[in-house]
């Protein structure tokens, strides 16, 4: 293909030298003019020029399936909270390329939940209005420190395995509550927070789009640690998935 191009362009140097027109092209500059257009990453993909010593930054999207053994066989009667039904998690993730292939990343998360407050009774009687209820609020904050390994699958496309170690709280808050005519309000709530270590494992693939922007999507699997009765579970462990936009940051570096 090289050689055809080559050819044409010669071709149409010679014949504009031979009619005396000033459209002349140099030989040397057409083939100048063909390398550069074939070291452009939209052509020809070149993974050290596109990735190696560079950085990334993204915003990640997520879901965390608490397996069955990690559920706690009883709800969480103190502080009312659930983390059995909430799953939605989201975040931000670093990188850097230490080689083609081989990328470092840090990694944070959040998994919210949203404010509860219920009403249980409302009784008017001889002593006045008397009202009591619950509420419940908590939040699991997950840090992480892990490492993928990319494997060639297209020219922007590629996959790869992960491992990720860190740290998750998970604190969870609540407690009853109510108000009586002759007492007024009166509140009582409980705080339950715990550090789980965990290893999380994932098999991924990433797609860029342009040299500085690419998707990253990975399933994998999380290991933690056990803990008493929070929010409906002992360990935060399950399955995982994970959507991630990155962005690279600063040159790409020319390939030697």
């Amino acid at each position: 293909m090289k050689r055809i191009a080559l050819l044409l362009l010669w071709l149409l140097s010679v014949g504009n030298g031979w009619s005396q027109t000033s459209g002349y092209i140099p030989f040397s500059e057409a083939r100048m003019a063909i390398e550069e257009l074939e070291n452009q990453p939209e052509i020809i993909d070149s993974l050290k020029q596109l990735y190696e010593k560079r950085w990334t930054i993204g915003m990640s999207f997520g879901q965390r399936f608490l397996s069955k053994n990690n559920r706690s066989s009883n709800p969480d009667t103190v502080t009312f909270a659930d983390f059995t039904n909430k799953n939605t998690v989201f975040g931000i993730e670093g990188g850097y390329f230490v080689s083609s292939r081989f990328q470092i990343t840090a990694s944070v998360d959040f998994l919210l939940l949203p404010r509860l407050q219920q009403i249980n009774n409302v009784v008017i009687g001889n002593n006045g209005i008397q009202v009591d209820g619950y509420g419940s609020g908590g939040a699991m904050i997950n840090f992480g420190l892990g490492g993928k390994y990319h494997f060639y699958l297209s020219p922007f496309s590629r996959l790869y395995t992960g491992l990720k170690l860190g740290r998750i709280k998970a604190v969870a808050e609540g407690g009853t509550g109510g108000f009586t005519q002759s007492q007024g309000r009166y509140q009582e709530t409980t705080r339950f927070s715990h550090n789980y270590a965990y290893l999380n494992g994932t098999f991924g693939i990433t797609h860029r789009f342009t040299p500085g922007f690419m998707i990253d999507f990975n399933l994998g699997y999380l290991m933690a640690t056990d803990s008493q009765n929070i929010g409906g579970m002992h360990s935060p462990g399950g399955i995982t998935s994970t959507l991630s936009l990155q962005f690279f940051i600063g040159k790409r570096n020319k390939v030697p």
